[in-house]
């Protein structure tokens, strides 16, 4: 992880899936499936319940929030009794048609990403990269271990990097979405280690940008941890 301590903020969260979660929350007991859906289902419509994947007790809400596409969102979240250790997830949503549910979903809790990524930096291979129109580009990133630990990833740490592209004042180029292609795990780090991982794989604003300078930007999406400084593109 690196060398640094985690803070005692830090230390007080667990990732479970996507949400940073207390583990003061964790340690409560929860309550019966029945009564954490009571409130979205009426008595009677309760969706089917799959005995291998849904504890009979123990949930608690684990966050909550709005959004465009749903007035509330709700995940849920209690142990599980198939895989010891890990914890079953599911998200419920209310619509104007009617209130949803997801299908579960298995995880185990890990460090935040702030801990995890400690003693890490992303940084480029190189200040400047060059490709023809409507080619594709070999942009890569360098990850290095500047710490003294030996870093071991964890099962959610996958070697994703999001290429983003920029004009010469910032700008993000692109209609903002993220795309996610499957990627190897992180590799072992030892002390001063370093691995090359490409970006800009997935970025079709690339194939229809005219010729010109343009700025680059890079995050490793399974740690949060972006690039030091931008990197320059040339499109001949």
């Amino acid at each position: 992880m690196g060398k640094q301590e985690a803070t005692a903020s830090q230390s007080q969260y667990v990732q479970l899936g996507n949400w940073d979660v207390t583990t003061s929350l964790l340690e409560k007991p929860g309550v019966s499936w029945q009564d954490a859906i009571a409130d979205w289902f009426p008595t009677g419509s309760l969706p089917p319940r799959s005995r291998e994947h849904l504890p009979l007790k123990g949930w608690r809400v684990l966050d909550t929030s709005r959004s465009d596409w749903s007035e509330e969102v709700n995940i849920l979240g209690a142990p599980s009794t198939e895989e010891p250790g890990r914890w079953v997830l599911v998200q419920l949503s209310r619509h104007e048609t009617g209130n949803q549910i997801t299908s579960p979903a298995v995880f185990r809790p890990l460090p935040v990403q702030e801990v995890r990524r400690q003693g890490l930096r992303l940084g480029w291979s190189r200040p400047e990269f060059s490709m023809a129109c409507g080619g594709s580009p070999d942009i890569t990133v360098v990850l290095v271990n500047e710490s003294d630990i030996h870093r071991e990833p964890v099962e959610e740490d996958d070697s994703h990097v999001q290429g983003l592209v920029l004009d010469l004042y910032g700008q993000r180029i692109g209609d903002g979405s993220f795309v996610h292609g499957m990627a190897p795990p992180i590799p072992e780090l030892g002390p001063g280690q370093r691995v090359e991982l490409p970006a800009c794989r997935n970025n079709p604003e690339l194939t229809g940008l005219p010729a010109g300078e343009y700025q680059l930007a890079a995050i490793l999406t399974s740690l949060n941890l972006r690039a030091e400084g931008s990197a320059r593109l040339t499109i001949r």
